[in-house]
């Protein structure tokens, strides 16, 4: 890997931490990948979220989130970096109805007429020795003391207790970029759950995000260490089952081999 700054963002470094191989075929080779219906339905939501934070603060209801999910899906439909590769005709409406419901579910956990977000989709950055951190944070909100409140919403469920420290990984990620860039330790950071729904909330410090700097600064190395090496050993786990890279992987192609001849 040549010298110019290894740029992260919380899904490339959630990638390597899972599976070098999977970072490699998605950060550096860049592989098309087909669009799921999970990843585009909630591509869908989080669109429909960031208008309806665009609107008035009245006009910010339910009827109005789902006007918002008709009128964008009817935009968006034929684009191809949106529309799921399988998705046809006949699924289309109880996909759409999937969504709808998410949609739903989000005004259980919060009456967004109530919230004042100061950014949404808000893109930062910060160079942290020779690793660009980078990446989207979904809504910002200011709190009168200065403080600022992290969101970020998951269209999934809420994960187990043995993986929330990875569901957290891209908010720890934003409020160290947060911190180091602007100055400010976000008071609050909450993933925001609508299959459940749920929200799961934390609180960092100094000592939390000095920990966390550690880490990503570890996983750079680790990240320049495979590239110099060309040692991208694939990480088996229940994941691969998903994966769409399963036709080039040495290790499901094994465990295949490994099957057949049980």
């Amino acid at each position: 890997m040549d010298e110019t700054p290894l740029q992260l963002s919380p899904s490339s470094a959630s990638n390597f931490k899972s599976c070098p191989l999977l970072f490699k075929y998605r950060n550096i080779d860049r592989l098309d990948e087909p669009i799921s219906t999970r990843q585009a339905g909630g591509s869908l939501v989080h669109a429909v979220l960031e208008r309806l934070f665009a609107q008035e603060a009245p006009a910010r209801t339910t009827e109005r989130a789902n006007e918002l999910l008709e009128v964008l899906w009817t935009e968006l439909r034929e684009e191809p970096e949106w529309r799921p590769t399988e998705l046809d005709t006949e699924d289309e409406v109880g996909w759409l109805e999937s969504n709808r419901r998410l949609l739903s579910n989000y005004f259980l956990l919060e009456d967004p007429s109530t919230l004042d977000a100061a950014r949404l989709e808000w893109w930062v950055e910060y160079e942290l020795d020779d690793v660009q951190l980078r990446g989207v944070i979904d809504r910002v909100e200011e709190r009168d003391d200065g403080s600022w409140i992290l969101t970020d919403y998951k269209t999934g469920k809420v994960p187990g207790a043995a993986r929330e420290q990875s569901a957290s990984l891209g908010l720890r990620f934003y409020a160290l970029v947060c911190w180091r860039a602007y100055g400010i330790i976000p008071g609050e950071l909450r993933l925001v759950y609508l299959a459940d729904p749920a929200v799961l909330t934390w609180r960092p410090t100094e000592r939390t995000l000095l920990a966390f700097e550690r880490q990503m600064k570890a996983l750079a190395k680790a990240v320049r260490r495979a590239a110099d090496t060309g040692d991208w050993r694939p990480r088996p786990s229940p994941f691969c089952m998903s994966c769409a890279f399963q036709d080039r992987c040495p290790a499901w192609n094994e465990s295949v081999r490994g099957s057949q001849a049980v």
